[in-house]
């Protein structure tokens, strides 16, 4: 196995076991009637377990890596990719995000009820249900993640072939969706602080808190301020944490489908940033000249 997948391996696989445990503890550590959490609940105590062993590994693994002085690498050379398959992943990560913006837009115009009547089975009603946000609110995050699947596509094309740093100047596209995520991580925090019980909510929190903070370190490459040891911390914490929280029953599916695509874009990204860093300079392809396109 290269060692370049031994840290989004370790993100996945963790992201998996989190999240069978914290299905466990919501079917029993919790009480039926009160939703207080049962004390001592076994699957609950695991699971803290489990996230700070990931933290740790995480972390003796990104110690390993060379350190970094001075301007760090610049965006897209710092996730160029010369074979498009690997792209694929932050692609798909960039469209499911769109859909949670377009899910959040149809939930806060009202095409909820209209599309629910004319749909027997109730699965429109189920993917377009009401969050704890109001309907100007959902339309106005299902714009701004729109937005922020726009720029991420465009600054995502961009790192095919590797195309010189010179020529981006798209760091404001970067930086929308960690501003985006701080207001949908306050808006969060302030509809789940009403339940006494910070067990039914702190897994979702973590993962907005380490989504905002793994976004927020993929712009700096933007202005070559990035540095790939906290960017690898951040992303691979924020991907198991997006899976551990896909376990809670009270999420709706806009945020889901955006919990997944952030997954996908910041999972492709670190893989990307690890490949490149990895590759010595001098066994880079060389990059595409305007003579040679």
């Amino acid at each position: 196995m290269k060692k370049t997948l031994a840290l989004p391996l370790l993100a996945v696989v963790g992201g998996a076991a989190a999240f069978a445990l914290r299905l466990l503890q919501n079917r029993t550590g919790f009480e039926p009637g009160t939703g207080l959490p049962v004390p001592g609940n076994l699957p609950g105590m695991a699971l803290l377990a489990v996230l700070a062993a990931l933290a740790a590994a995480v972390c003796l693994l990104v110690r390993r890596m060379p350190p970094e002085s001075g301007d760090g690498p610049a965006f897209p050379g710092a996730f160029a990719a010369w074979d498009p398959a690997p792209l694929m992943v932050p692609v798909a990560g960039v469209f499911l995000m769109a859909l949670s913006g377009l899910l959040d837009l149809a939930g806060g115009i009202g095409l909820s009820q209209s599309l629910a009547a004319a749909d027997p089975y109730g699965g429109v009603a189920a993917l377009l249900a009401a969050d704890a946000f109001s309907p100007r609110l959902r339309v106005v995050m299902g714009a701004l993640t729109l937005l922020s699947a726009a720029g991420l596509f465009r600054c995502t094309a961009l790192c095919r072939g590797g195309k010189h740093a010179a020529a981006f100047s798209g760091g404001a596209w970067l930086l929308m969706p960690p501003a985006v995520l701080v207001v949908r991580l306050v808006l969060t925090y302030r509809a789940d602080s009403v339940n006494p019980a910070l067990e039914a909510y702190y897994v979702e929190l973590l993962a907005l808190v380490f989504f905002t903070l793994g976004f927020y370190r993929l712009s700096s490459f933007a202005f070559r301020a990035g540095r790939t040891r906290v960017f690898s911390v951040y992303a691979a914490l924020s991907v198991t944490l997006s899976l551990a929280s896909l376990a809670d029953a009270g999420i709706p599916w806009a945020s889901r489908l955006l919990y997944i695509g952030g997954a996908l874009v910041l999972l492709g990204f670190l893989g990307l940033r690890l490949a490149d860093a990895a590759l010595p300079a001098a066994s880079q392809p060389d990059e595409p000249t305007d003579g040679s396109k």
